[in-house]
């Protein structure tokens, strides 16, 4: 049993000080784009059974959950606001002071995105060498404002990426548990990592992704904790319910490592 979470990270690179943005408010992205308390849901998941891999970098610097190539470049320099790297915001603004050459964006992708994705392929192929089989679940935290009062959503790119039964299993123990549960959304079917390694039939790798609200976790308004997330601030956790996901993550480890399912593993 593997656990992506691949949005988990919140710090900045290295290098980057807050010289480097092109308005001083930027420089709370690099927490905002972060899956909101993905380390209170999956952080300890190791404990539980699971082996975890888990990005420690904001995916504003890099988001290893896209195409590597998913960016453009114009005149030189890179541009994209929603792909592997981000450098304008949705309304087409700037967030750094200089632009990223291919250069740039190519060393960072050999630093962050290729041994995260060789990490997942290692582990993976080691766990198949020893079941005969193996799950990959890719964990997040969702926007309330993109997933608006979707709960949990299950992704397999429309059933491409995992045997029915495994998506079914995890969908019944968060709707056992009072959360209402949806499966491939639109924007919300898998990213990359999902169809990269969700093989079932040619490598027996079962994929899906997970997404939970972010407004399950916190007991600020949505609108209000959009605003509070885009200056950097920590909204109050909800505590109740951030207990009964982490009971259902626990279950869903429990009942994927068992057998039989209904899929051959040899």
């Amino acid at each position: 049993m593997l656990v992506s979470v691949p949005h988990y990270g919140t710090d900045p690179l290295p290098h980057v000080t807050c010289e480097d943005y092109c308005e001083p408010r930027f420089e709370t992205f690099a927490y905002g784009f972060a899956d909101l308390f993905a380390a209170d849901l999956y952080g300890d998941l190791h404990e539980h059974g699971a082996t975890v891999v888990a990005t420690p970098v904001s995916r504003i610097f890099v988001d290893v959950n896209r195409r590597r190539d998913d960016f453009e470049q114009h005149d030189g320099a890179v541009r994209s606001r929603r792909g592997v790297v981000r450098t304008h915001t949705m309304r087409d603004v700037a967030i750094f002071a200089r632009p990223l050459t291919r250069a740039d964006v190519e060393e960072r992708l050999r630093t962050l995105y290729d041994p995260y994705y060789a990490a997942l392929d290692d582990l993976l192929a080691e766990t198949h060498r020893a079941y005969g089989y193996a799950i990959l679940v890719d964990a997040h935290t969702g926007s309330p404002r993109r997933m608006q009062d979707h709960q949990v959503i299950i992704g397999t790119r429309r059933g491409t990426t995992c045997a029915p039964v495994v998506a079914e299993t995890v969908a019944s123990i968060f709707t056992r548990h009072g959360f209402e549960v949806h499966d491939n959304v639109a924007g919300y079917t898998g990213g990359n990592i999902v169809a990269t390694f969700g093989q079932p039939d040619t490598r027996r790798v079962h994929a899906l992704q997970l997404e939970v609200n972010a407004a399950l976790l916190t007991t600020t308004g949505r609108d209000e904790l959009i605003a509070q997330i885009s200056r950097g601030g920590i909204p109050d956790r909800a505590e109740g319910n951030i207990a009964r996901l982490r009971d259902c993550l626990r279950e869903v480890l429990a009942e994927l490592g068992q057998r039989p399912f209904g899929f051959s593993y040899s």
